[in-house]
Parts: C-alpha cells; structure tokens; sequence
C-alpha cells in the first residue's frame, strides 16, 4: 500500500468535494507525508487564522486513517493549501527566534498569546534549537500558550 498515493488521492478527492481544482504536490521525509494543494480561490478553503484548513486537516486525517487502517504519529499527515502552512511555520520560526533573543537580552521571561497546537508545537522546537532558553507550555484548550523564559 503506497501511503503517499492514497493521500494524494484523498487530499484532491477532498477539495474537489469542496469545489476546488487542487494541484497536488506530495512530499514524504522520515515517514511524515505532506501534501501541498494549489488552489485558485483559497480563502473559503484556509478560513479566517486558518481555521477552515485546521478543520480540513482532522477530516483528511480521518479519511486517511480510515482507508489505511493505520494510526498517524503526531504530525504525519499534512495537507496544505498554497503554501499557508509553510508560510506560518516560517514566520512563526522566526517570532520564535526574535523572542528568545529579547528573553535573553532582558533576562525576564515573556509569555504569548494563545495559539494552536500546531503553532505551540513549531515554537517549541525552534526554541529547543536556543542556547539558553527554554519553553514550556501552559493553560488549558484555546487558552493554551508558551511561555519562553531564560535557563
């Protein structure tokens, strides 16, 4: 069974439910599939804060566990429309950096907004990258935040 092709194929079955004409892009690196789907009209299919794609994601997840009969490990299956994704892990890498560099300046600790589990998680694998910082999370459901405080 060639994962790679039934995500691809699940990810374009998908979108074209929801009236997309999606080219599909598929990667896989250390078992992890990331399926990137260029669309024309991407708003509706990414929602306000990516809330839309967030909820896309989960279906496309439990369409793929389904048909494979497989669990997913945690960040194994993505699907994302027009770069959004990657975009925001770029930047969020980035805040993530800027941060932890004012974290080490001041030497006091600095405490983020709310975010989703997906942004909390690219946080804190940059920071662990962070000589003298450190990030622990903190909160409960959609108050869940980082905080990023000096070692």
């Amino acid at each position: 069974m060639d994962k790679k092709l039934i995500a691809s194929e699940l990810a374009s079955d998908l979108l074209k439910m929801m009236g997309a004409s999606p080219k599909i892009e598929t990667e896989e690196t250390d078992g992890h599939i990331r399926i990137t789907a260029s669309v024309d009209d991407a708003g509706f299919l990414i929602g306000k804060d990516g809330e839309n794609l967030r909820a896309l994601q989960h279906i496309f997840q439990l369409m793929f566990i389904k048909k494979t009969m497989e669990p997913l490990i945690s960040g194994g299956l993505i699907l994302d429309i027009n770069n959004y994704y990657r975009e925001k892990e770029n930047f969020l890498q980035a805040f993530a950096k800027n941060t932890a560099q004012k974290v080490l300046d001041t030497k006091k600790p600095v405490v983020l907004d709310p975010m989703p589990a997906f942004e909390r998680r690219i946080i804190h694998l940059t920071i662990e990258s962070i000589e003298g910082v450190a990030s622990e999370s903190s909160g409960e459901g959609s108050e869940r935040r980082i905080i990023i405080k000096p070692k």
